[in-house]
């Protein structure tokens, strides 16, 4: 993992979450957790949620690269 990983142990709020993203809303990410398409979040104890960073640093680097292909 490079050095401006996001350490393993810390848990991410929903802001963290959509900070990271680029999401702008909460609802799109319940609705892609809900479909499969993200990490789903831990409970920390307590009324809220939260997603270890881990999981969303693998996300992250799971997506697909965008390629471009100049002009044939």
């Amino acid at each position: 993992m490079s050095s401006d990983a996001v350490p393993f142990d810390r848990l991410l709020t929903v802001a963290d979450v959509l900070a990271l993203t680029g999401y702008r809303s909460r609802t799109t990410l319940w609705r892609k957790v809900r479909a499969g398409g993200f990490p789903p979040p831990r409970k920390d104890g307590t009324a809220s949620v939260r997603w270890r960073a881990s999981d969303i640093q693998r996300w992250i680097e799971g997506l697909p690269e965008q390629t471009y292909q100049g002009p044939s």
